[in-house]
């Protein structure tokens, strides 16, 4: 009987103990599935970064980013062999709405700044974004992407307000 008590008292001594470790232990990043596109939150060193939009289309990995910044487009594929560290210049257009932008690339990948409102805007409601480079035109399929990017400015402005900078005594509810 004495040493049950003594376990049960030592198995409450080292739950008291280590909920607080656990709970400063960062959760899982949890995803949603929109249509074809997954949105996910991304969380650094327990600190809210941003949202992110992905799907892949024919061996293209495709990313859109939600960030105190604004929305960037990342693009990457195996298949690349791309100049680190180059701005490459290319043309994004939506039906007859085109802007002109700068693709900064790594290895196998490209981000792209999407700057423009009235055209950020168009992405919801197009069907296609083309993305023309010197060597080729991309086409990159923007099916579902209404209701996916609704939901990643959700996911952004959510995690935003309940980032631990707003109150540090609450902690953030990571959902995308």
């Amino acid at each position: 009987m004495e040493v049950t008590m003594r376990a049960i008292i030592a198995f409450a001594c080292l739950a008291i103990l280590a909920k607080p470790a656990l709970a400063q232990q960062p959760l899982d990043i949890q995803t949603l599935a929109v249509g074809p596109w997954t949105i996910a939150t991304t969380y650094k060193a327990d600190k809210f970064e941003n949202c992110t939009m992905t799907r892949s289309s024919e061996g293209l990995g495709i990313m859109f980013v939600r960030n105190q910044e604004g929305l960037l487009l990342s693009l990457d594929s195996p298949k690349w062999r791309l100049e680190r560290g180059k701005a490459y210049s290319v043309r994004l257009s939506t039906g007859s709405r085109s802007v002109d932008a700068k693709a900064l690339a790594e290895s196998k990948s490209v981000t792209i700044a999407l700057a423009d409102a009235p055209f950020n805007e168009r992405l919801r409601i197009a069907n296609v974004l083309e993305v023309r480079g010197e060597g080729m035109t991309l086409r990159l399929p923007l099916d579902g992407s209404a209701a996916a990017l609704e939901r990643l400015d959700v996911c952004f402005d959510k995690n935003l307000r309940q980032s631990p900078e707003s109150n540090p005594f609450v902690a953030p509810t990571r959902r995308p």
